[in-house]
């Protein structure tokens, strides 16, 4: 799989955390499926090449994705079915950015994906068409960094839901609600709806995502032990983190490993950058 992760320029960074390319290639596949991991973000998917199946468990039912996509954010891993040569360029955006850009609220966004031209019909065809032109991904970025720019004239941020999510991130998702919000002199209640609002996910669901993801890194990329991870990230004991990890992905991290699923490793490694996005 390749894989390569841009920051976006100062001009957008209010909208738009980062922008991502992956390739699968023929020796990725282990298994006839894979896992999309979930990270707290709203992301737009854009099909450069190929399509693949994504698996609604809720519904019972699976979505080909074959152009553009907007992904709320969700709070369990799903299946996916891909194939060879497939390749995405994702935008991930910050909390609060959909509503400037569309004036939706994220708690309204309730299925697991949206035709993006029905969100956001000027970036579908924007990309898309370039897409079709066969222009190379970082250009096609830097077209939807210029539109970005003639959307939003005024950054529009939310204080207390950056100073959360930097928090969160700097401290790898062990921060309790109550703390921070005593912290701030703030009713939890406060935190809570205006979160959700910008994000679709609690202050909690999204901690927990956050502790998930660099739970996925270290097992992933480490090294360690579980008995170390699960030390390093604040759990209790093993088998409170084996919990945790299945309630997200549905198997022990132990049968993950042994898998050998290739598309976590997007999470595991954009994980790594969160903190040049968020954490001081």
């Amino acid at each position: 799989m390749d894989y390569v992760e841009y920051t976006a320029p100062k001009h957008v960074r209010h909208l738009v955390e980062s922008y991502w390319i992956s390739t699968l290639h023929p020796d990725d596949f282990e298994q006839d499926y894979d896992f999309i991991i979930p990270d707290g973000s709203t992301d737009v998917i854009f099909m450069l090449n190929g399509n693949y199946l994504r698996d609604d468990v809720k519904k019972n039912k699976k979505h080909l994705v074959e152009y553009c996509s907007l992904v709320p954010a969700f709070s369990k891993a799903v299946k996916v079915y891909q194939k060879p040569y497939t390749k995405c360029l994702g935008m991930r955006f910050n909390p609060g950015a959909i509503q400037q850009l569309t004036g939706i609220s994220l708690q309204e966004l309730n299925e697991a994906g949206y035709p993006l031209e029905q969100v956001m019909p000027e970036l579908a065809d924007l990309a898309m068409d370039e897409a079709l032109k066969n222009t190379p991904a970082p250009k096609i970025i830097e077209k939807i960094n210029a539109w970005l720019s003639s959307q939003v004239k005024v950054p529009r941020q939310n204080h207390i839901i950056s100073a959360f999510i930097s928090e969160v991130v700097k401290n790898q998702g062990s921060v309790t609600v109550k703390t921070f919000c005593d912290s701030f002199g703030m009713h939890k209640s406060t935190l809570e709806k205006n979160f959700k609002h910008a994000t679709g996910l609690t202050p909690k669901q999204y901690a927990n995502l956050i502790r998930f993801n660099y739970l996925l890194n270290k097992l992933m990329f480490s090294g360690e032990s579980l008995t170390q991870t699960g030390y390093d990230l604040g759990y209790f004991d093993q088998s409170h983190m084996i919990k945790d990890f299945k309630k997200v992905i549905g198997i022990t991290p132990k049968d993950f490993l042994e898998k050998k699923f290739t598309v976590p490793k997007l999470a595991a490694l954009s994980i790594s950058n969160k903190k040049q996005h968020f954490g001081s």
